[in-house]
């Protein structure tokens, strides 16, 4: 999303217009089976890793999706689902970043 698609939306549209099909199927599977690596949840899930990874990418951004450690193993993170707690906060930070069009204010 871009800042002033943060600064239009709301927490609520973003959970309703971004998170249909794949993507949503995505953090589905990252909620069931988290925390893991994209290529374990492809093995528990039967979805292509390679359709995996770049939706892990957008949720991430998006802030529905955490990396749960900060020492990868060998390149490969390990990814959980975020908290609704978490996501709302990541949400907020972001449409304040927007609003004020600075590019980072501390998350709190």
């Amino acid at each position: 999303m871009t800042s002033i698609d943060f600064r239009n939306t709301t927490f609520a549209d973003l959970k309703s217009r971004g998170l249909e099909g794949l993507r949503g199927r995505v953090l589905a599977a990252w909620l069931a089976h988290g925390p893991c690596t994209t290529r374990e949840l492809a093995a528990r899930t039967g979805i292509d890793v390679l359709s995996i990874r770049p939706r892990t990418t957008e949720l991430l951004e998006l802030g529905l999706v955490r990396l749960a450690d900060q020492q990868p193993v060998k390149g490969e993170g390990t990814y959980r689902a975020a908290t609704e707690g978490e996501a709302f906060d990541q949400f907020h930070h972001q449409r304040q970043l927007a609003i004020s069009g600075q590019t980072e204010l501390p998350l709190r």
